[in-house]
């Protein structure tokens, strides 16, 4: 009888203080202990000694050691890491494991770089861009063997087939995978040289196990080459070396085949830089061209002039350089015509214009359009003319405005060059809308949207005034809403009117405000108290606790016997009750925090409510930091196989909410929230506790 008052007693008092824990300390979620700072599967926390003479310290927070040397092993730490990944990587991809080599240099690979560039800035040191290059050209050349591989079985069955036209254009796609893969090649091979110019990185055995890949691929394309084409050699004698767009490129060639037939009576495509000519080969497979030059640099010394042969031709591509001097001609942009010539915000205009050097139209050439100090689009030339539309920006001041279209080259073979006109922008109404809603004693949170013509406006400031003075000022995101924290002080109760005000001169849109009113309870009545949620979760945990004291007075050591659970251990009886109510707690104040926009706290809170159920499952410590407790849990025999990915979700939003400047959307807030409450098996049963009144 005794022990079962006393196990009572203890219980009660668990019980009771739990949610206080929970109020306090369970909601900022284990990671966030205070010698921890998670770079995922980097604890960085500092052990605690067994005793006075143990001073065990493992991975230091570098922001908190002070020693010298600290930056230097967590940037050691983690180079060795990626450089492993990278390593890893190449081994599946010459496996030809594709998928495999990706995930080895995914997400976790670029959290672990931003991590290193954070380190690193502080060490000098200079191969951060190597390890970032190495890990997209590694991605991309994973995809393109993938794909070479995919592409090669289809022009094999194409072969069987005796489909000669699919198999040829299929070969056209190898060889254009061929060379890029090849590129990727050489663009890995000098990452890694500049990666393992660290003497204790050695990425010889990925280097190697890349390189053979690409002399694969580069073989197998040797012999489709040959299956299906037919190779050929293109000779160029130019009548003029110093050319310009108004003195043109003259010049005769010849194609052949290698073995020296002509390719005769051919329509040919010769690409010369981004333009493209056409020439007809007559029976001893000679033609005649002519080239302007429009945006060649004029430091050029030869053109490179490329046969490309249709998709099905039988015929491989050639190339041969001919020798230039570029002279720079000025061409001419007419007068540009906007119609309507009056406009507002949202309106779409077109600017039309043409480009000619003494009245040859230039074709193919990319003209800017601006208003004012505004950006507004690209658009090429075609036959000379430049037709664009645009939409009428809010940061376009509103009256007359001059717009004008440039041809932005720089020491090219035409020369930069403008023109313009004006347009009358008229100012529009905006409407702007604003709401507050108490967070607590000492905060309000305030959302609200500006819009005109319909549509959400980006990017404008918006002055927050409490009570006629300003507190804060918030940017309107693409939508065009905006929400912010507005700290209050203690004293403030009552009736607090808050006031958003846009007013930007640089804009044609209106000044214009909106206000709220919200009503504060009395410091008396209100910052004495704990919130509502909480003393429903005292309630509820008083009640456990009740009930559970009755059933042990009951039944005595018979528990013991039924659950298999140490009776002398209260805390070991009371964990399932107590990690249910608790997380349920948190999930529920998860649910309130998401309703007021507060998605990353609802996420922090949203992680503890698992850990809270999880760790209770498991008998895991609570000194975990997030990524070991994943792993623990995906490892331990009794958590169930579907659970693992919906951790690694919840865990992975965790990290966002708490470590990154960006956090989480609302939405991913409510998509992690979903997987918290699936894995404390409270999918249909959490409600929103309502907030403190």
């Amino acid at each position: 009888m005794t022990n079962a008052v006393g196990r009572t007693i203890v219980l009660v008092v668990l019980l009771f203080c739990l949610p206080l824990t929970a109020v306090g300390g369970a909601v900022a979620a284990p990671a966030e202990s205070g010698n921890e700072r998670a770079l995922g599967d980097v604890a960085f926390q500092q052990e605690a000694p067994d005793d006075e003479d143990n001073e065990t310290v493992r991975h230091q927070n570098p922001d908190e050691y002070g020693e010298d040397g600290d930056s230097d092993s967590t940037e050691r730490w983690l180079s060795d890491w990626m450089s492993d990944q990278l390593e890893d990587s190449a081994r599946e991809i010459s496996e030809g494991e594709y998928d495999l080599a990706k995930e080895h240099i995914g997400e976790e690979y670029r959290d672990r770089f931003e991590q290193y560039v954070e380190v690193a800035g502080d060490t000098d040191d200079d191969s951060n861009d190597s390890y970032e290059e190495a890990q997209e050209e590694q991605e991309s050349l994973a995809d393109s063997i993938a794909e070479y591989q995919e592409t090669k079985s289809e022009y094999e069955d194409a072969r069987e087939e005796g489909d000669e036209e699919r198999a040829r254009e299929l070969a056209r796609e190898l060889e254009a995978l061929a060379d890029e893969i090849g590129s990727s090649n050489e663009q890995i091979q000098t990452h890694y040289d500049a990666i393992s110019e660290d003497d204790d990185i050695d990425l010889s055995e990925a280097s190697a196990a890349i390189d053979t890949v690409n002399q694969d691929v580069q073989t197998d394309q040797d012999a489709v080459r040959a299956a299906e084409f037919v190779e050929t050699e293109l000779v160029l004698e130019p009548a003029n070396e110093e050319i310009s767009f108004s003195d043109p490129l003259v010049a005769t060639g010849e194609l052949r085949t290698a073995d020296g037939e002509p390719v005769a009576n051919e329509t040919i495509r010769l690409d010369i830089g981004n333009q493209t000519l056409e020439a007809e080969t007559d029976s001893s497979g000679s033609f005649d061209f002519e080239y302007r030059p429009i945006s060649v640099p004029l430091s050029a010394e030869t053109v490179t002039v490329q046969y490309v042969p249709e998709t099905q031709s039988v015929y491989f591509g050639s190339e041969a350089d001919v020798p230039v001097s570029i002279e720079q001609v000025e061409p001419t942009i007419t007068e540009p015509v906007v119609d309507p010539e009056q406009v507002a915000f949202g309106d779409e205009i077109t600017v039309e214009s043409e480009l000619h050097v003494d009245g040859e139209p230039v074709d193919g050439v990319p003209l800017s359009v601006s208003a004012g100090n505004e950006f507004l689009g690209v658009t090429e030339t075609v036959d000379g003319t430049f037709v664009g539309t645009a939409t009428v920006p809010a940061d376009l001041s509103a009256g007359e405005q001059s717009v004008q279209v440039a041809l932005p080259f720089d020491d090219r073979a035409l020369a930069d060059t403008e023109a313009e006109t004006t347009m009358t922008v008229m100012e529009t109404e905006p409407d702007l809308a604003v709401s507050a809603s108490q967070t607590n004693d000492s905060a309000v949170t305030v959302n609200g949207t500006l819009e005109a013509a319909g549509t959400g406006v980006e990017g404008q400031s918006i002055q927050l005034l409490v009570d006629g003075e300003v507190t804060e000022t918030v940017t309107t995101d693409e939508t065009g809403t905006f929400a912010s924290l507005v700290s209050l002080s203690e004293e403030t109760t009552g009736d607090v009117q808050i006031v958003a005000v846009y007013d930007d001169d640089g804009t044609n849109l209106a000044e214009t405000e909106a206000a709220t009113t919200i009503t504060l309870p009395s410091t008396g009545s209100s910052s004495a108290l704990l919130p509502t949620w909480t003393w429903l979760v005292l309630g509820l945990s008083l009640l456990i606790a009740g009930g559970a004291a009755v059933y042990w007075y009951r039944d005595g050591d018979e528990s013991t016997a039924e659950t298999g659970v140490d009776e002398d251990d209260p805390v070991a009886v009371a964990d399932s009750s107590e990690s249910s109510s608790v997380s349920r707690a948190l999930l529920s104040q998860a649910t309130e925090q998401l309703s007021r926009g507060e998605a990353n706290s609802a996420v922090q809170n949203g992680y503890a409510a698992v850990r809270k159920q999880l760790e209770a499952q498991l008998e895991s410590t609570p000194s975990l930091t997030h990524w070991e407790f994943y792993r623990q849990h995906v490892t331990h025999e009794s958590a169930p196989d579907e659970s693992a990915d919906t951790l690694k979700d919840v865990t992975e939003g965790y990290e966002r909410a708490t470590f990154s400047p960006e956090g989480v959307s609302e939405q991913e807030a409510e998509t992690i929230l979903e997987r918290a409450r699936e894995l404390c098996g409270l999918e249909k049963d959490v409600q929103s506790v309502p907030a403190d009144d």
